[in-house]
């Protein structure tokens, strides 16, 4: 530290020169490992009441390089006065400033108990209801770094706490969504902020607005229950409550406000269906009008809804409790036919997730299902007839990611007897699975290489294929998934 550099500083602060202050602190504090005594920060703030907004900029430039360098406790411990003055000060700016620096307070748990005691969260609280939307970041940012610990929770979930909560949110419709945003990332942080959340609660008025005749409510209220969901013990009390079951009666028209709201709520069927705890046959036992939509609305002119439409046949038939319950449903025929014309006749953003999603329908489930290559025979029958031609073509397309789903289509195809029949029914189909040329992804070499392995090795390929194209199919896989035929030319060339 130059003794000199601190006493000009020193000076010029003295003087009521914290202009110049300002300006000798942002030259020191630029240099790397720079530091100066923590006398300097607590003079300066005084010069941020009715200062004009340029030095209150400068100023605050200043004093987070300087307070940077400053334990959290000590800032809350020598600052308190100022923070508190800061969080009320008219410049976002500055609000911003002090924000940040109880953040850094709360990043450490050992800072909680003295800020619990000096009263000082509950700016942060109030400060939701900010208008700068600088600040609301900031506020958040505090709110739920304090809840990382069992501790910041006590004091997020206080009476005082919930009280101001409640202050907070009654201001607007606005400014209540920010609380709830709070709160479920609270939740998401940790289970303990739930139990908080029920008691006071919280957790029922996030869901109250499920029943609002506001569709813009409405929306937000099924996205903050799509979000409650990531958190496992969450999740559980939603389905407890029945919210599934009421979500879903949105898609048979008895919601006022169903129109707008069925894309969200398959969006939000899709995403239960990726979480690996759920029991996938209870819940679409319970709600059937999920699946039964999603079938229904493949066909609709909205993309985003059919791509979510689409992901729900996929993750429906990549579980084996999901084929159980699609197995004999009617309704899932007239999506196999919208889908295969998707793989066909589709638009290149949405023929990669059709070719994906007839893979899983057409896969083998490593458990016994009564009846189950019956049924995939009839779903095959009812797919476009131009399905399995394409799928082959599509095997030379320049896409790699192209390539990979029509090599998982075709393999999981190859696995019935009736789907290798259609393959090898169109002509030059093994042509179309040797041809390495267009064949350069990594990962497309290893997918095509299994669709060869599998056909290969299919119980009926003696029945159904010569025996000089099953010769260059047992070369193909022999040679393994990478092997280019120019390789011996190209290491003699090297050598």
């Amino acid at each position: 530290m130059n003794i000199e550099v601190v006493e000009v500083i020193q000076r010029n602060i003295n003087n009521g020169e914290y202009g110049d202050a300002v300006d000798n602190v942002n030259i020191v504090m630029a240099q790397p490992g720079a530091r100066l005594p923590d006398t300097i920060a607590p003079q300066l703030f005084p010069s941020l009441l009715n200062a004009d907004e340029g030095y209150t900029k400068k100023c605050c430039s200043a004093l987070e390089k300087l307070l940077s360098v400053t334990s959290g406790e000590t800032v809350i411990r020598q600052l308190e006065v100022e923070l508190k003055q800061g969080f009320e000060h008219p410049s976002p700016t500055v609000r911003v400033l002090c924000l940040r620096q109880l953040n850094r307070a709360c990043q450490d748990r050992r800072n909680l108990k003295l800020i619990g005691e000096v009263g000082i969260m509950k700016y942060a609280i109030l400060l939701l209801g900010d208008e700068d939307q600088g600040v609301v970041k900031e506020c958040h940012k505090v709110l739920i770094t304090l809840a990382t610990f069992d501790e910041g929770v006590l004091i997020l979930y206080s009476d005082q706490g919930v009280k101001l909560l409640r202050e907070v949110m009654a201001t607007n419709d606005t400014i209540r969504y920010r609380v709830f945003d709070v709160i479920i990332d609270s939740i998401l942080t940790t289970d303990q902020a739930l139990e908080f959340a029920v008691t006071v609660g919280f957790f029922s008025n996030i869901l109250e607005d499920l029943e609002s005749s506001d569709v813009l409510l409405q929306l937000t209220a099924l996205e903050n229950v799509s979000r409650l969901s990531d958190s496992p013990v969450a999740f559980t009390n939603l389905r407890n409550l029945g919210i599934f079951k009421g979500i879903a009666h949105w898609l048979v028209g008895q919601s006022p406000n169903s129109s707008y709201t069925v894309p969200s709520v398959i969006k939000l069927f899709a995403k239960l269906l990726q979480k690996h705890n759920i029991n996938v046959k209870q819940l679409c036992s319970d709600c059937p009008e999920y699946t039964a939509t999603a079938c229904r609305m493949i066909d609709c002119s909205d993309m985003s809804i059919k791509f979510a439409c689409v992901d729900v046949i996929t993750l429906l038939n990549a579980r084996l409790d999901g084929k159980e319950f699609i197995l004999d449903k009617n309704y899932f025929l007239n999506a196999i036919t919208s889908i295969s014309e998707l793989a066909v006749r589709g638009t290149d953003d949405i023929k990669d997730r059709a070719l994906v999603a007839l893979a899983h329908i057409f896969s083998t489930p490593d458990v016994y299902l009564p009846n189950y290559e019956a049924r995939c025979e009839i779903w095959f029958t009812k797919c476009s007839q131009d399905l399995t031609k394409t799928a082959l073509t599509l095997l030379s397309h320049p896409s790699p990611g192209r390539q990979c789903a029509s090599s998982s289509y075709l393999s999981n195809l190859a696995l019935h007897k009736f789907g290798l029949q259609a393959m090898v029914a169109v002509p030059g189909w093994y042509e179309r699975l040797i041809e390495r040329k267009y064949c350069v992804d990594r990962d497309a070499q290893i997918q095509k290489h299994s669709l060869v392995v599998t056909v290969r090795r299919s119980p009926v390929a003696q029945e159904l294929i010569d025996q000089d194209v099953l010769n260059k199919l047992t070369k193909f896989s022999n040679e393994g998934a990478h092997y280019r035929d120019n390789q011996p030319a190209i290491a003699t060339l090297q050598l």
